[in-house]
């Protein structure tokens, strides 16, 4: 028995980890049967894994965890491991057609696999992405307008004057944010316990700092900061790259301090610097970000930074971009993408997006995001999420 082959950790356990651990490996051997494989297969550990994981999380107890896994082995055998046909807990399995048998050991198997996971112009437009094409349709239509000059705090709400961003101020707010408890029916703030019907100063906020701050999210708001750099101009080799920025406030709003890129088949980082901000350091949002200072020695300007990556040598239009909420990293970079992958859209939770924390924890068995966070590490979970989803090894670095 391959000992290696455990199921996914879980939250809420439908049945003894010993009793998911005999019925994972029945499933690998069923696979194995299916597929006529003999000897260790990885890619059907994956399938195992995978699979094993949709039926615990849709089982509520022991009994209708064993009845739906019956099902399932029937129907594996019944549709001898067609998946397309198979249904678990009446849902079809979605996503599953992205994990296949077949080994995937050349770069033109996996870019035509990540091709399929390309986001649509539609996937762009729900989830705010700034587009060329919504570019050239804000700029005809519209000509730069005066921003207003108050601005909503990011973190305790109140309204203030964007002039007077430099200004001391006592900005009250909690720096997690608040999440609702299906037991006690209230609102909590994990950052310090606190309750949205508490009677206690502390509803207000557990953390105070000096000034407000603010974000922009629209493209008449990110362009007053600079102008955007779209890539599609840029020749170059194909490439697939994982990308993470960290960000912090500044005088203009929420700005890259830190970029960090990776690439997906030699698994090496390719660039990591911490970037000077275009506007004065409000806060370098230290306690997420894991930036503490900016070097002027040791940094580089944003210009710097956008001239090094998008080129025929890093970012070019040919480059596919995996990326979690990357929405935000592009829109803080101020670069417009065609070739996207982003694993929030692709592992939604209802309407709402999944944070790249329980993501890692739940595809990857990983812990990432445990203190400060770590724009290389965050980068290479989005990475090694999708190369997990296609049956890719994680160790592969060697490719045909």
């Amino acid at each position: 028995m391959n000992n290696q082959l455990r199921p996914v950790d879980l939250v809420n356990q439908p049945a003894p980890f010993q009793d998911r651990y005999k019925i994972l490996h029945k499933l690998y051997d069923q696979l194995c049967k299916c597929y006529n494989r003999t000897g260790r297969s990885k890619r059907l550990e994956l399938l195992a894994v995978k699979l094993e994981a949709q039926v615990a999380k849709s089982s509520k107890t022991p009994q209708s965890y064993r009845f739906t896994m019956g099902i399932l082995f029937r129907d594996l055998l019944k549709y001898k491991g067609d998946l397309k046909k198979i249904s678990i807990a009446d849902k079809p399995l979605i996503g599953t057609s992205k994990i296949t048998p077949s080994v995937i050991t050349t770069k033109h198997a996996a870019l035509e696999a990540l091709g399929k996971l390309l986001m649509t112009e539609e996937q762009f437009k729900k989830n705010r992405f700034i587009t060329r094409k919504k570019i050239t349709q804000e700029d005809r239509t519209s000509s730069t307008t005066q921003l207003p000059d108050y601005v909503v705090c990011v973190r305790c709400g109140l309204k203030f004057q964007r002039k007077l961003i430099m200004t001391p101020a006592t900005c009250r707010y909690h720096p997690m944010k608040k999440q609702y408890n299906k037991i006690t029916k209230v609102y909590e703030y994990h950052c310090c316990g606190e309750t949205s019907n508490s009677t206690s100063e502390l509803r207000f906020g557990c953390k105070t700092y000096t000034h407000h701050v603010y974000k922009h999210d629209s493209y008449e708001e990110l362009r007053q900061i600079s102008s955007f750099v779209d890539t599609g101009s840029e020749e170059g080799q194909s490439n697939v790259l994982a990308l993470d920025c960290e960000m912090g406030f500044t005088s203009l709003g929420y700005e890259m301090i830190r970029l960090t890129i990776v690439d997906f088949f030699t698994c090496e980082t390719v660039f990591d610097r911490i970037v000077k901000p275009l506007g004065k350091v409000v806060d370098l949002n230290s306690e997420f970000s894991g930036v503490h200072k900016i070097d002027p020695n040791d940094c580089l300007t944003y210009g710097e930074t956008i001239t090094q990556v998008v080129g025929p040598d890093i970012i070019n239009k040919n480059t596919i971009l995996i990326g979690h909420g990357f929405e935000n990293d592009l829109n803080v970079m101020r670069v417009t993408h065609d070739k996207v992958i982003d694993t929030s859209v692709l592992y939604p939770r209802g309407h709402m997006k999944r944070s790249l924390k329980d993501l890692s924890f739940e595809l990857l068995s990983r812990k990432i995001q445990t203190g400060e966070h770590d724009s290389s590490q965050d980068a290479i979970a989005t990475m090694d999420i999708i190369k997990k989803s296609l049956g890719i090894s994680l160790e592969q670095k060697e490719w045909q």
